[in-house]
């Protein structure tokens, strides 16, 4: 009986996507200088595309969710900050423009998404976006 629950329970788990992307602060904040600011790729597909948008004007928007395909995506999120693929694994360097909150969106090869809402991210903080399997989700326009 106990082994069942065990295995209900990892059957449970893989059902889930595996564990959920997460921020890592590497280094607190001193309240000077830039953010230092990082993704890393822990899923199982490269990620084509990461965007960053202060979490005020996405509010104001209302626009998580948007058909990235338009004029009004690229003027709310921005152009593509990777300067190409960051692959199985790999960590990619972020320029953040200034401190605050930020939200981000990630883009697999496979067009899922994940959205990552309200990132603070602090002046002279040292941090890593820990891009997991358990936050994809496919959006159709």
């Amino acid at each position: 009986m106990l082994g069942r629950r065990f295995l209900l329970v990892g059957l449970l788990a893989a059902a889930c996507g595996g564990p959920a992307t997460r921020l890592v602060t590497v280094r607190s904040p001193t309240g000077q200088g830039k953010v230092d600011f990082s993704v890393k790729n822990l899923t199982d597909v490269p990620i084509n595309t990461f965007y960053l948008a202060k979490t005020e004007r996405v509010e104001a928007n209302g626009k998580h969710q948007v058909d990235m395909n338009t004029a009004e995506a690229e003027a709310l999120w921005g152009p593509d900050l990777t300067g190409g693929a960051v692959g199985v694994g790999k960590t990619e360097p972020i320029a953040v423009p200034s401190p605050g909150r930020w939200d981000a969106r990630a883009v697999d090869r496979d067009g899922r998404e994940q959205l990552i809402t309200g990132l603070h991210l602090d002046a002279g903080g040292k941090y890593i976006l820990e891009l997991y399997e358990g936050n994809w989700r496919v959006y159709s326009p």
